[in-house]
């Protein structure tokens, strides 16, 4: 996922490019003119364009932290760690902790030192912290199901557990973490 100033300045762009290549866009009163200008005469236009972008701080580590200690739950100071990891891997920065939070609890309910808050390999895999494990599975569902296109719960619930309902739990659980407030 690009970060905000990217993005802005790609849709600057794209917009900048729309304005500038659409034939019906003129600074003439009558857009049929447009299409009678030619090409060399283009560079002598002057264009003025006036964008107003009003950005909004990404609150998401603070929002999931909140969750997380709502919630009783050990990651909740890795908090930082899990969005960033969300955004390396192109996943939704509630899916993890969803995860979490069907598979042990958010991280509550784990064997002891493995850190294992995701049921990674049926729970019998240890990593030497949250934000180690959450590399590792996020990394890994990329890996595994990235093929299958935008990752959702029900994309890879069929084969990250057995449960039928896993994917419709962890959904809710998305749902939850994103509304909290």
């Amino acid at each position: 996922m690009l970060n905000i100033p990217i993005r802005v300045s790609a849709l600057v762009l794209i917009v900048l490019a729309a304005l500038l290549t659409n034939p019906t866009f003129s600074t003439h009163g009558n857009n049929l003119e447009a299409y009678a200008l030619k090409a060399s005469d283009l560079h002598t236009q002057k264009v003025n364009i006036v964008a107003q972008v009003q950005a909004r701080a990404d609150n998401r580590a603070d929002r999931l932290r909140r969750f997380l200690s709502f919630a009783g739950s050990p990651m909740a100071v890795e908090a930082g760690n899990l969005v960033k990891i969300a955004d390396r891997y192109d996943l939704d920065w509630t899916f993890l902790p969803a995860i979490a939070g069907v598979e042990s609890t958010y991280g509550r309910f784990v064997p002891a030192g493995s850190h294992n808050a995701f049921g990674w390999h049926n729970g019998n895999f240890y990593f030497n912290s949250w934000t180690a494990a959450s590399e590792y599975v996020a990394k890994g569902i990329r890996e595994k199901w990235g093929y299958l296109g935008e990752t959702t719960p029900w994309k890879i619930g069929p084969y990250y557990a057995e449960n039928p309902n896993w994917a419709a739990r962890v959904q809710l659980n998305m749902t939850v973490i994103r509304n909290f407030k």
